[in-house]
């Protein structure tokens, strides 16, 4: 499951002022100015990791090694290389720099600013403002902990990543994945920061030199967020099982047609066709992938009891749920020949033709933010009508279209791969009211195929499920 967390605060500080722009649509980072006179500005934001952290305590993520944390932000630069080198009034379109990523150790507000300059006007600017968060304080009469403009001096010490911009287009993407775990377990979240080397910060220029990104405030589609994704992907071997292959077979728990977890891991017996325990695992041996999935992994070798057809069992034990003990649960799976695995003959292997089917999402659906849907993607054999055909590298892409052009909203991304089903978890509150498109993706002996647009759906405005 691909998962975006939006921003709930943002603010850009301008250097040694009260100025406040929390609301503006842009967040314009700068350095340089006229002469000898200095000037650069800072962007704050924060974001709420509730969602992130019910997903963590209920094991839906459940090895962090696995979790990526990235955040996004759009260049406003980005769609047209004409606003490359251009000027604007006084400020001019910065390239071959770096960014930094660094933490704040205090909580502040964003305040209801929107202008970058006092503005010279004969009646009163309600878009001005000069209450906190400003550079020099963080909330009223409350000072930043670290020094003006968050921190003073060398960020060295609260840098969790930096980004090199060579043509100055380019959009922030930035791996998070320590501070967001961090957190997930225990740490403080009172948001992250961006600003430009301090060497940099304090170069004069003729101009101001210039960047802007979307803040949360952008009335488009671009506005700044945390991907989340988890890669401990479900791939069941059981009606594909190998010998003389690394396999894994699976145990899912459902209460009420919900995944539920066990109350501790289980234990497993392989059991041959001779009723005869071939192979014990112990808790520490079983893998918990996400909530209500479990799974071992086992390998086989050829010998003269285990040959293609053999049916083994897997038989679950030291099951309970909620404090009460269920019923060991006693599964089977047929071994085939490895040879049908290995295939090492003087022949290559031909792709497999598919067929590709959509079920969860109805085409042109308008669905309300919210809900995670089940997307099942089923393959056929072509020119059948119920039979499957089994690949094992399927993938989906969701994007966005903006007249002849695609916007990537979640890239390729693997589909789970089941007991008898293939699908993915597709999280409808990560995305922002628009006309999505799906493709999906087969990877069949080196020949990669694409079957674009097999649905497209809509996610309709709700605003009140907007975190």
């Amino acid at each position: 499951m691909v998962i975006r967390t939006y921003l709930n605060k943002n603010n850009t500080l301008i250097y040694n002022t009260n100025i406040n722009t929390g609301k503006n649509e842009i967040a314009e980072l700068f350095y340089g100015g006229y002469g000898t006179q200095n000037a650069y500005s800072r962007f704050i934001f924060s974001f709420d990791e509730t969602r992130l952290k019910s997903l963590y305590d209920d094991n839906t993520f459940t090895d962090l090694s696995k979790l990526k944390h990235t955040l996004r932000m759009t260049n406003t630069g980005a769609f047209d290389k004409k606003l490359l080198n251009t000027t604007q009034g006084s400020k001019d379109r910065t390239s071959s720099f770096d960014l930094i990523l660094f933490k704040i150790s205090q909580d502040w507000d964003e305040g209801t600013g929107y202008e970058y300059e006092i503005p010279i006007l004969v009646s009163g600017d309600y878009n001005y403002s000069i209450n906190p968060s400003s550079w020099l304080f963080a909330r009223t009469l409350e000072k930043w902990n670290n020094g003006d403009g968050v921190y003073s001096g060398s960020p060295v010490s609260i840098t969790i990543g930096t980004q090199h911009f060579d043509e100055g287009n380019e959009n922030i993407d930035i791996d998070i994945t320590d501070y967001v775990n961090g957190v997930l377990t225990g740490n403080t979240n009172y948001g992250l920061g961006i600003a430009y080397p301090k060497a940099l910060e304090e170069t004069i220029t003729a101009n101001y030199q210039y960047v802007g990104f979307f803040t949360r405030h952008t009335n488009t589609f671009y506005e700044p967020y945390i991907e989340t994704t988890y890669s401990n992907h479900i791939k069941d071997d059981r009606h594909n099982f190998f010998l003389d292959k690394d396999n894994q077979l699976y145990l899912y728990v459902n209460v009420g047609g919900q995944p539920t977890n066990l109350d501790q891991l289980p234990t497993v017996d392989i059991i041959d066709n001779n009723e005869n325990v071939y192979q014990s695992y112990n808790q520490n041996e079983i893998i918990h992938i996400t909530k209500g999935v479990y799974a071992i992994n086992i390998n086989i070798p050829t010998t003269t009891n285990t040959f293609e057809d053999v049916q083994f069992y897997d038989k679950w034990k030291d099951l309970k749920i909620n404090g009460a003990d269920r019923p060991d649960i006693e599964l089977s799976f047929v071994m085939k020949d490895s040879d049908r695995y290995y295939n090492i003959n003087d022949s290559d292997t031909l792709p497999k033709p598919f067929a590709i089917s959509i079920t969860g999402i109805k085409r042109d659906e308008k669905i309300k933010r919210g809900d995670v849907r089940k997307v099942l993607v089923s393959a056929r054999i072509p020119y059948t009508i119920e039979q499957k055909q089994l690949l094992e590298n399927i993938k989906y892409r969701l994007y966005i279209k903006e007249g002849r052009n695609e916007y990537t909203v979640t890239d390729y991304h693997q589909v789970e791969i089941a007991n008898n089903i293939n699908y993915f978890l597709l999280d409808t509150e990560s995305l922002i009211p628009n006309i999505y498109y799906l493709d999906i993706q087969v990877i069949s002996n080196l020949e990669v195929s694409t079957v674009k647009e097999t649905i497209s759906f809509e996610i309709v405005s709700q605003s009140d499920l907007r975190k």
